[in-house]
């Protein structure tokens, strides 16, 4: 295995063999790149739904909705895939497996879930409880992977970890809104209560915050990677 810091995070490339050939399965940067596009798709999705509401109603929302399912389809299962598969090899050096990859199969359930539900036509809030409970989850792995110090640059892992926990937690109350909305149709002059203003705003900018740390630190990851090709 060829071992080498980025970050403070030490990752082993994982030697594989096919047939007499070895090759090296590096899915970091991969990994760390899907965080911002899913930070994108949520944020894109949940306010051209809220803009459309406030036009054209609930419609707009459904439509909104209906659009995201595949790709959030797409983004959950390979995330699951990925998940699993460090699950079961451990990729990464003792601890960091559990503290990278338990969350990150969370959230590839939470992003199916949702996908399947908005596809059958089910309320969004059983969802919503889900992700609840994985922002808490993400949020107590980032803090006790920051006070073992298991980064050299604790901070990161810190924000990485509480700002998209934040969200999670916030989009409890996002479905919730949803659903309310849901079962407004057909009343003449839908309205969008204050709780639901706040909380959307709250969740966009959490959403939007945790992708553009995400981003950071996967385009910080890519050069280092390339440098050190097998």
């Amino acid at each position: 295995m060829f071992i080498f810091k980025h970050i403070g995070l030490i990752y082993l490339k994982r030697e594989v063999y096919i047939g007499d050939k070895m090759v090296f399965i590096d899915n970091l940067g991969l990994m760390l790149f899907i965080l911002p596009l899913v930070s994108v798709l949520i944020a894109y999705t949940t306010i051209q739904a809220f803009i459309g509401f406030r036009k054209s109603g609930y419609e707009a929302i459904k439509r909104s909705l209906d659009d995201s399912i595949l790709p959030a389809a797409i983004l959950g299962i390979i995330i699951i895939i990925l998940s699993l598969w460090g699950e079961f090899t451990w990729t990464l050096p003792g601890s960091y497996n559990i503290l990278f990859y338990d969350v990150y199969l969370l959230l590839g359930i939470t992003i199916l879930s949702y996908s399947i539900a908005v596809y059958m036509g089910k309320r969004l809030q059983s969802t919503g409880i889900f992700s609840l409970f994985v922002g808490l989850i993400t949020i107590y792995y980032g803090v006790s992977g920051y006070n073992l110090g298991l980064t050299k640059e604790p901070l990161a892992l810190l924000a990485l970890y509480v700002t998209y926990g934040i969200a999670g937690i916030l989009g409890y109350p996002v479905t919730l809104a949803l659903d309310k909305l849901r079962d407004q149709q057909g009343v003449k002059d839908p309205k969008l209560e204050g709780w639901m203003y706040a909380f959307f705003l709250l969740f966009w900018i959490f959403v939007v915050i945790a992708g553009i740390i995400g981003a950071f630190i996967a385009v910080e990851t890519i050069p280092a990677h390339l440098a050190h090709p097998p």
